[in-house]
């Protein structure tokens, strides 16, 4: 299979120096999430099992303080001000909600945050990132949204209505509807607000005729992704999803960075913080792989006949 490479358009700072950090001997860290994602969820034993292997284990020299997962948008600042208080040594954040309720809480402790576009939602000044105590993961949602629309119009190019599954926070949504107009597409924009909303979203699109759903870039969404695919096989929708891993938990299609990559980019990154490093001198990383995945199996249980050019350029397929 290929491997195609995405380069960042915006240049990212210069290497910086090898810093001699290490963990204090008989220190025990403590790191606080503000994520909507459960304790369960893959993408957290990812990051710390990167952190394992990089020496900092939990239950021996690292606490992980779990009041912090499972939140809804509204619980996140409180959430934020508690570990804060607590003293914890780095925060772990999941989207821009997240992010602000912890820059909120403080202005000192590190926050390394995975977010759909870190300066876009003013989550920090620049990739180069000089100030200020947040970094991490930037992960293209701008430019990799409207580029999975363009691939799920070319996947059913007899479709004329499609939908996008989008946070009822987005502010890319008028553009992206554009673009596949363009195309000559009727997309319309599905907002979702809490988990109860994605059954009778789905269902309203299915009722107007839309053949497949575009799930954009979210960690909202990210954390309800098996609820989403699940109702959306039982409509007989496709759906296309921003991390490739997603085939395999019942997207139709994706197109963008691998998860566990990025997931264990991000428990890296943990580990510097945690050695003492300062987000100011850590500039935002972004994925530099993307990949085309395609469920072929489920294609043919949904009725879709993938055009062979399509299969030609996928990276990776389940047959």
């Amino acid at each position: 299979m290929r491997r195609r490479e995405l380069m960042a358009s915006i240049a990212v700072a210069p290497f910086l120096p090898t810093l001699a950090l290490a963990q204090e001997a008989g220190r025990t860290y403590r790191i606080g999430t503000v994520a909507t994602a459960p304790l369960t969820d893959t993408t957290i034993a990812m990051v710390f099992e990167e952190l394992k292997g990089l020496g900092f284990v939990e239950g021996k020299n690292l606490i992980v303080d779990p009041r912090g997962l499972s939140l809804r948008p509204d619980q996140m600042a409180a959430v934020a001000r508690q570990l804060a208080e607590a003293r914890i040594d780095l925060f772990l954040t999941g989207g821009g909600s997240a992010t602000k309720a912890a820059q909120a809480a403080s202005s000192t402790i590190p926050i390394l945050s995975i977010a759909a576009d870190m300066v876009g939602e003013g989550l920090v000044g620049s990739l180069a990132n000089r100030s200020g105590n947040t970094t991490g993961i930037s992960i293209l949602a701008a430019e990799l949204d409207g580029k999975r629309q363009e691939i799920l119009i070319e996947l059913l190019p007899n479709s004329k209505k499609m939908a996008m599954l989008a946070n009822a926070t987005n502010n890319r949504l008028a553009a992206l509807q554009s673009r596949a107009r363009e195309s000559g597409v009727d997309v319309s924009i599905l907002p979702i607000s809490k988990p109860d909303d994605v059954e009778p979203a789905l269902k309203q699109a299915r009722a107007d005729g839309a053949a497949a759903i575009n799930i954009l870039a979210d960690s909202f969404l990210f954390a309800m992704r098996q609820r989403i695919f699940a109702t959306a096989i039982a409509l007989g929708l496709g759906t296309m999803y921003q991390w490739t891993e997603g085939i395999r938990e019942g997207a139709l299609a994706a197109y963008g960075p691998s998860l566990e990559e990025t997931f264990r980019q991000r428990g890296r990154q943990a580990a510097r913080l945690l050695r003492g490093a300062k987000p100011s001198d850590l500039p935002v990383e972004q994925p530099t792989t993307v990949k085309l995945a395609i469920n072929l199996k489920l294609a043919g249980q949904l009725g879709i006949a993938v055009p062979p050019a399509l299969l030609q350029r996928a990276d990776e397929v389940i047959e």
